[in-house]
């Protein structure tokens, strides 16, 4: 282990707290199933996801 100055430690903090949202990591296609048992129609679980993706 070494030692590092005010000035690193800030260098790091800045680095670690910023997002680029450019990324070209971010996911645009997501692929799967979901299953459920509940009270819910389909129609109300689309409704609910419509609902979350325009947040």
């Amino acid at each position: 282990m070494g030692t590092f100055d005010e000035e690193e430690y800030e260098r790091r903090e800045a680095k670690i707290s910023s997002v680029e949202a450019d990324s070209d990591d971010q996911r645009t296609t997501f692929e799967g199933r979901v299953e459920f048992t509940g009270v819910d129609s389909v129609d109300d679980l689309l409704a609910r996801l419509k609902d979350l993706k325009e947040e």
